[in-house]
């Protein structure tokens, strides 16, 4: 087996010898050029050196051309010397200005100078030639001998050597470059990046270039694909029940030792809410299993649609589910939990063409409070489940004796509201409102009370949080304008006629988007001049540009705003610019310590601001001679409590204006 890196050096040598043998060819194709050249260049000197003697030695004899001789081998480079012998072939001449390479001519063997095309010129270096003469008649032959320098023949084959051996090695390294760079860009690195990709399974490359590697990444990125999706389908099942799809026991188990490990690190609370159906033997018994199949999956996703992004929810096993809230805040988010699924999961469900309402009593633990284990836990959820179920199931119960106690006298308080609802057990009393100067009843201020029969009369702070916690107090609060309104048409013609009736709106009842058309509809048989309006900065804190179009059409009815509570706020004086209230109250926690300077200075800088801008002001809660004797004195026009009168109901309000 060999390596992608040993194959492609192969290659490279290959072609690397494939290229000496192209270059070894060029080098004996220009040594053929250079040869065919030479041979031509000394069978021209020779030939001019025989027509020279030719010429002269008809004339002259051979001492008289031999300085031209000299000249010759001088003058020409190639020519390292020459040897003119006689008719007997006795040396009679050669030049004396080489005469060191005299003595190594003179074994030589020369060769007619009408074959050197077909000799090698780099091996015969002696050419020779005869000229013919007369001397009185009688021939006579001289014969010479040229000799070659093969020092200067070896230069030029050097030389060329030099050239070719360069070219050779400067092509040489481009092409190995050339050759490095196309392996490297489209066969090393991709397959690099494969190997890694097959190693660490994750960043596939892209598209490569040359098919067989593409053909492979594709693969890979096909068979990554399968396994991804089959570890996924194996977590599933390993993690998840089949039929629902919500986590099972083992899954549970795990995330509920991380919570309690994240706990003991974090210092952080959680919730386990233990389901269990009611009934569900009987259903699953008599209409088959699967009939209790379609009633579990129709649970799992009332589960899912009721519950926060963040809890979690499993299935046990059987009818048996498990809710678990990460990180409450307080009891209170339990209890909106709960309650949210008791309603949705009671709410009937059509399966089959037939109605059927499905229950679940629930078991609420706590982390630390209630268990600091897993088992722990849930086995004391799943008492207070049984709790529920002793207690007439469909409802749910706390674990934690102190917490059980508070919830269930909300829950009780959230069903009285329901009853009292109902059953008409609400009522309006009236605080008076009165002018400080003449002390005469002006107007009052509806307040609610709740006359239980069997729980006698319950306080408002008792019951109003928790109406508007479950929203029944948008049904409480069109109970309280139509009540309101109904005395009101009851005193527009006796002694009460001029009397001006607040009622409270809370933040909670604009969340009605129908607000403004019921008050409209309620208040239509009566002067609304007569029917005021009060309002907290709580109702302005959310959503304030929707609610303040609702506030200003209120005002275009003709009913007057009260700013309540007035100082405890923020942003109390912006509201002013704002909203076009009428009157200003001053909230009781300035009216209880007005005898301070600070909170006289305050009470006086608001009766200025309300002279200022034409509003009316009513102190709260005055209790005292000496607190209504300081706001005489700082110019207060109205004030309301105990001092003059408790919250009355109408019957007693009326005797007491008209004793007044």
């Amino acid at each position: 087996m060999i390596s992608i890196k040993s194959f492609i050096v192969s290659i490279m040598f290959i072609a690397l010898l494939f290229e000496g043998y192209i270059f070894y060819n060029f080098f004996e194709n220009s040594k053929a050029t250079i040869s065919h050249l030479l041979k031509s260049s000394i069978q021209t000197d020779i030939l001019n050196l025989k027509h020279f003697m030719e010429k002269n030695l008809k004339q002259k004899d051979i001492n008289d051309i031999a300085s031209h001789i000299d000249n010759i081998i001088i003058i020409n480079p190639i020519i390292e010397d020459i040897h003119i012998l006689d008719t007997h072939k006795k040396l009679i001449y050669h030049p004396k200005i080489k005469c060191a390479v005299h003595n190594k001519h003179l074994k030589q063997k020369c060769l007619p100078i009408t074959k050197i095309s077909n000799t090698n010129i780099f091996q015969q270096l002696c050419y020779s030639f005869s000229i013919k003469t007369f001397d009185r008649l009688k021939i006579k032959y001289y014969y010479a001998n040229v000799y070659i320098d093969e020092k200067y023949l070896n230069g030029l084959i050097n030389e060329e050597i030099q050239k070719t051996l360069i070219g050779f090695f400067l092509t040489t390294c481009l092409y190995i470059i050339l050759l490095w760079l196309f392996f490297r860009i489209y066969i090393i690195t991709p397959l690099e990046k494969l190997r890694q990709y097959a190693y660490y399974n994750e960043n596939p490359p892209s598209n490569f270039t040359i098919r067989e590697i593409e053909s492979i990444r594709y693969s890979l990125f096909l068979t990554f694909q399968r396994l991804k999706q089959e570890q996924e389908d194996l977590y599933t099942l390993s993690t998840k029940d089949p039929l629902t799809g919500l986590y099972n026991r083992l899954s549970l188990m795990e995330k509920l030792n991380w919570l309690i490990a994240k706990g003991k690190r974090d210092n952080k609370e959680f919730a386990i809410i233990f389901l269990d159906l009611d009934n569900f033997k009987n259903i699953n018994d008599s209409k088959g299993h699967d009939f209790g199949d379609k009633i579990l999956l129709h649970i799992s996703q009332v589960l899912l649609q009721t519950t926060r992004e963040n809890d979690i929810i499993a299935r046990l096993g059987g009818d048996e589910f498990v809710v678990v809230l990460p990180e409450f805040t307080n009891e209170d988010t339990i209890i909106e939990i709960a309650s949210r699924l008791k309603e949705k999961l009671s709410t009937p469900i059509q399966i089959n063409n037939e109605e059927y309402q499905i229950t679940a009593s629930m078991g609420i633990s706590t982390y630390p409070k209630d268990g600091k284990d897993v088992q722990t836990l849930l086995k004391n959820a799943d008492i207070a489940m049984y709790k529920s179920k002793e207690l007439g199931k469909n409802n749910f119960q706390f674990f934690t004796t102190a917490i059980n106690k508070t919830v269930q006298e909300k829950i009780l308080m959230q069903r009285i509201i329901k009853e009292a609802l109902q059953n008409n057990y609400f009522q309006l009393h009236y605080q008076p409102k009165v002018d400080i100067k003449t002390n005469k009843i002006v107007g009052c201020e509806a307040l609610i009370r709740l006359v239980h029969p069997t729980h006698g009369v319950i306080p408002p702070f008792k019951f109003i949080n928790i109406a508007e916690e479950n929203k029944s107090i948008i049904s409480l609060g069109e109970w309280i304008i139509q009540e309101a309104v109904a005395q009101i048409k009851k005193w527009q013609h006796g002694p009460l006629k001029n009397i001006k009736v607040s009622i409270n709106l809370s933040a909670t009842q604009f969340q009605d988007s129908e607000l403004l058309q019921k008050i409209e509809k309620f208040t239509q048989d009566i002067d609304r001049t007569k029917l005021d309006i009060e309002l907290t900065e709580s109702v302005l804190i959310e959503n304030f540009e929707e609610r303040l179009h609702v506030i200003k059409e209120i005002k275009k009815l003709g009913i007057s705003l009260s700013l309540d509570d007035f100082g405890t706020g923020y942003s109390s004086l912006s509201y002013l610019k704002e909203i076009p209230f009428d009157t200003l109250k001053i909230d009781k926690s300035f009216i209880d310590n007005i005898h301070t300077k600070d909170d006289l200075t305050f009470i006086n800088m608001i009766v200025g601001i309300a002279e200022d801008l034409t509003l009316d002001v009513v102190a709260e809660g005055v209790e005292t001679l000496e607190q209504l004797k300081l706001l005489k004195e700082i110019n207060c026009k109205m004030y309301q409590g105990y001092l003059y009168s408790k919250p009355i109901p109408p019957k007693e309000f009326e005797e007491l204006f008209i004793l007044n």
